[in-house]
């Protein structure tokens, strides 16, 4: 009888784990779903596109040539030093400004003061791209009409090309893009610096430590994970960079081409050329890269 109930009990065990474990699957079976649906077999479809001639209805095998057709093609490089470009002045201007932004907000003693400064500095994060984009096509006009051109004609400059100049066309861009993103960004920077231990600060300052030391010596440090994470974010979201320059620079990416991105090269030959082969060979190249600078960023910032 006792080896009956001893039995009985390991097979209840399993059945209520099992029953455990199917609730849980069938919690998360439609987020499975969605990934398999939207994400894991688009990116399989890429991968197979890309060695194959097709415009997405019909298709011949083709090997390797749709790569070597990218890599051989002076505007996919043109294309990707352009992004590259502009990742890197975005991504170090984001976290420096982000960063200071959110220490200054977080110094402010004052709870209603600071939820203020949160709103104030999240509001450009709920503008749609295309409203950024006409408002800054409208503020970065090229003549005395623009608002910045009018301000520098107050002061006796002359105006400046901002989205016509090819030599400044990317910074502007990159200067619409923080204005944008700098609420997100210094939200999450908010959210690390309030995680650090209070303690840590006041024993700094028991050891005599000024503001400015704190800040340097116990803020900085403590926000290395937070670092890590936003610098990785930015490099993908600045890689894939489409809608802004889309709306200013049209599908040359003008001027002379400066605004032409990586994405941009694959929306064009996908949806405008319809080698959707070379689009998908250049999106996996695309993709190879930006793996390879996040797998850069997490060995920098882990210290290993």
């Amino acid at each position: 009888m006792n080896n009956a109930a001893s039995a009985a009990k390991p097979a209840k065990k399993k059945a209520n784990r099992f029953n455990q474990n199917f609730t849980g699957y069938l919690l998360v079976a439609p987020m499975l779903f969605a990934l398999c649906a939207f994400v894991f077999y688009p990116m399989i479809k890429v991968i197979i596109y890309s060695f194959q001639k097709t415009n997405g209805i019909s298709a011949t095998w083709r090997g390797v040539k749709n790569y070597v057709w990218v890599i051989k093609d002076n505007m996919f490089w043109n294309a990707l030093w352009n992004t590259f470009y502009m990742a890197v002045i975005a991504v170090i201007l984001d976290v420096v400004v982000c960063f200071i932004v959110a220490s200054m907000i977080n110094s402010i003693s004052n709870k209603a003061v600071k939820n203020l400064f949160k709103g104030v500095y999240y509001l450009p994060n709920v503008v749609s791209s295309v409203a950024v984009a006409m408002l800054f096509n409208f503020i970065f006009y090229p003549s005395e009409n623009g608002i910045l051109n009018y301000a520098f004609s107050m002061v006796g400059i002359p105006p400046v090309g901002w989205l016509t100049n090819p030599k400044i066309s990317r910074l502007s861009i990159v200067i619409m893009g923080l204005w944008r993103s700098v609420g997100y960004d210094t939200i999450l920077f908010l959210a690390g610096l309030q995680s650090i231990p209070g303690e840590i600060y006041e024993a700094g300052a028991i050891d005599g430590a000024t503001g400015l030391q704190k800040w340097w010596y116990i803020t900085i440090p403590n926000m290395k994970g937070t670092f890590a994470f936003m610098i990785m974010m930015l490099t993908i979201s600045t890689m894939r960079r489409f809608d802004d320059v889309w709306m200013i620079g049209g599908s040359a990416g003008n001027p002379a081409g400066t605004l032409d991105t990586a994405v941009m090269y694959i929306f064009r030959n996908s949806w405008l050329s319809r080698e959707v082969g070379v689009a998908s060979a250049a999106a996996v190249i695309l993709f190879i890269i930006t793996m390879i600078l996040t797998a850069i960023n997490n060995k920098v910032t882990s210290g290993d």
